[in-house]
């Protein structure tokens, strides 16, 4: 059996996520609680459900998908797999801008990564009090409200990783023209 490699900030991030869900639970604090991914999107923190996030990879193994929408960053390989990497910027309905130089590559699955989502950066892992949330302002785009589960004590968005999931937004569908059809490469 070959045994995946890991990069530092992975490994960490692994870490850090093992160590969050391995805490006992404590008889005096009985609220729900999720464990959370924080990054950072277009300047702005945010944080996603641990538990539909699979990796982080860096971006340096993504490669552009010619005639994609534009909320489609590229492909990304993960061993023999081949997955599609999306602009979260675009699918929260933000201004697209270039890809950060140094950003990373959240890898999402139920089971095994699934997509990817580019953020400029993976910020920790915290615990988000569900009890607590408030509601998604009006200020959200109705695309990013569905997205959503509420925002937490300090304001920060937080994701919903089975809502990103089922997302109509994270569907590739490139209709390309055929050889005969107006537009068609020749």
């Amino acid at each position: 059996m070959i045994e995946p490699v890991f990069t530092e900030e992975e490994r960490i991030l692994l870490d850090a996520r093992t160590r969050l869900l391995a805490q006992p639970a404590s008889a005096l604090d009985q609220r729900p609680t999720m464990p959370a991914i924080e990054i950072q999107v277009a300047g702005e923190r945010y944080a996603i459900d641990a538990h539909v996030v699979q990796s982080v990879a860096a971006m340096t193994r993504l490669a552009p998908l010619p005639h994609a929408p534009p909320q489609v960053a590229g492909l990304i390989a993960r061993g023999a797999e081949i997955l599609p990497a999306f602009h979260l910027h675009a699918v929260l309905d933000l201004p697209l801008t270039a890809l950060p130089e140094y950003g990373r590559v959240v890898l999402l699955g139920r089971r095994a990564a699934e997509l990817g989502l580019v953020v400029e950066a993976v910020l920790g892992v915290r615990s988000v009090d569900l009890d607590a949330l408030a509601p998604v302002p009006a200020s959200f785009s109705p695309g990013a409200r569905g997205l959503l589960r509420g925002l937490d004590h300090a304001g920060v968005p937080i994701l919903d990783g089975a809502a990103l999931l089922a997302s109509d937004a994270l569907i590739v569908d490139i209709a390309l023209p055929r050889a005969g059809e107006e537009g068609a490469a020749r």
